[in-house]
């Protein structure tokens, strides 16, 4: 049985998303005084979008990490369709183009095959085209197992319909129910960056708010961790900090352990001009260091990791400089809570 499903396009108005100050914007903050603010959700199980003001951080939204599957590229000018990289989720070519010769057995076999890779989309390099999965090959027509990493439900078949300027028309099924195919349209909505879609609601959610409305996620995801061998990275489910760089976000790592947080001041945005990068994973996850052998701390933070970040005020159309680093993991004796310390360093 063939389901039809029409999305219309995404209408969101900031009001849609519930937004709470922190405390420490009620006291006006000395110029010499850096703040901070812890956030309130798991980073391993909630994705948590923050706005920057010069006294304040605003969470803006929150969303659950397996709220969603696929994400459409929305306001950009590209076509990225990027994997529920939020809960870990990889894809295989299943080396079928016709939907119909898909089986139970096949997706099993290609499951059990210790030879073929899963690929997966790592959030940091979404400005890589090359390393995006879906997005380099899915327009061939190949049919693509999907694992959503999930704990039931969690294989699924795609396949690439067709797309046009506005839109993204594709296919899915449950390994579970093959004879079950869907069909959805997924529509562009102005001011979004992704639209993103669940197949387990088999149409659009909200994820993120809108682009000129958050700075930093605070997420987990699939990315690649350095191993005890420099130079050599692999696989690793984590969770960590990405950037708004679509709506103009830019982040200067400043790892000189010479350098102290408190001497970081507006000079150091002339001295570092030329080195603020775009990359979403600027700031990732590398602020952590395992803890101690014997230690009940599982992470300690990394005092060499400060960080410059600017970002567009839409309101006032100037660029904001802050300084930042986190400076803590816990919340209330539990881990995946980090702390953010920041400072605001002027305007442009």
């Amino acid at each position: 049985m063939k389901r039809q499903i029409i999305l219309p396009a995404i209408l969101l108005i900031s009001t849609l998303f519930p937004s709470c100050f922190k405390e420490i914007d009620t006291v006006p903050m000395s110029p010499s005084v850096e703040e901070s603010f812890t956030v309130q959700n798991s980073i391993r199980e909630v994705q948590s979008f923050y706005r920057f003001y010069k006294t304040a951080v605003e969470e803006v939204a929150t969303a659950s990490k397996n709220s969603w599957d696929l994400a459409f590229e929305s306001d950009g000018e590209g076509s990225r369709v990027l994997l529920g990289w939020a809960t870990n989720s990889t894809t295989a070519p299943s080396g079928k183009f016709d939907f119909a010769e898909i089986t139970q057995d096949l997706i099993l076999d290609k499951i059990n095959d210790t030879a073929l890779v899963w690929g997966f989309d790592d959030p940091t390099f979404v400005t890589i085209m090359d390393s995006l999965v879906l997005t380099n090959h899915w327009e061939d027509g190949e049919v693509y197992i999907q694992n959503r990493g999930l704990s039931k439900d969690t294989y699924y078949v795609i396949q690439y319909v067709s797309s046009t300027a506005d839109s993204y028309t594709f296919r899915y099924a449950s390994a579970q129910q093959l004879d079950q195919v869907h069909e959805a349209t997924v529509n562009r909505a102005p001011g979004m960056n992704y639209v993103y879609y669940s197949y387990e609601t088999h149409r659009t959610v909200t994820v993120e708010p809108l682009s000129t409305t958050w700075d930093l996620l605070c997420t987990p995801y699939r990315g690649w961790w350095e191993t005890d061998d420099p130079g050599v990275y692999s696989p690793f489910n984590m969770s960590g900090i990405m950037i708004n760089n679509e709506n103009g976000v830019r982040i200067v790592r400043i790892f000189d352990p010479e350098i102290s947080f408190g001497e970081i001041d507006s000079t150091y945005i002339d001295l570092y001009a030329n080195e603020f990068t775009d990359l979403k994973g600027a700031i990732g996850a590398n602020w952590k260091l395992l803890g101690a052998v014997g230690s009940t701390d599982l992470y300690t933070m990394d005092p060499d990791k400060k960080y410059l970040m600017k970002k567009y005020d839409d309101m006032t159309g100037q660029e904001m400089y802050f300084k930042l680093q986190i400076i803590d993991y816990k919340l209330d004796g539990q881990d995946h809570y980090p702390t953010i310390e920041f400072k605001y360093l002027g305007t442009e």
